[in-house]
């Protein structure tokens, strides 16, 4: 009998295992502000000020003291974030007050952009 409840167990386990590489939804969709599927989220871009705090260029991360981001719901803070590629770091120096826009979706942000703020 112990083998039995074994057996059953390994089973559902494995199929779990097995509905979840599949992708399936785990039903965290009908959750109210939960996702199950988190690559599914919608990108937003965000523009905002702020002062470059730091500057990381070989793991090509920038951080800002910026002004609080409406656009998606954030306060003023001190940040890091990773640059895009295409984002010139080498002009970037710490202390100097920029506009920046980011790109991504839930909390996860990357800097599409860095200008002089006028």
């Amino acid at each position: 009998m112990r083998t039995l409840a074994v057996a059953t167990a390994t089973s559902l386990l494995l199929v779990g295992a097995a509905h979840a590489q599949a992708g399936k939804s785990s039903g965290m969709d009908d959750m109210p502000g939960m996702s199950g599927n988190a690559g599914g989220a919608k990108t937003q871009t965000a523009s905002a000020k702020g002062t470059v705090a730091a500057v990381d260029p070989g793991q090509h991360k920038v951080t800002f003291d910026h002004e609080p981001i409406p656009a998606i719901g954030w306060p003023a803070m001190h940040m890091e974030f990773p640059a895009a590629k295409s984002v010139d770091l080498s002009t970037v120096k710490p202390g100097a007050k920029v506009q920046f826009t980011l790109s991504g979706s839930k909390g996860s942000y990357t800097v599409q952009s860095i200008t002089p703020a006028p």
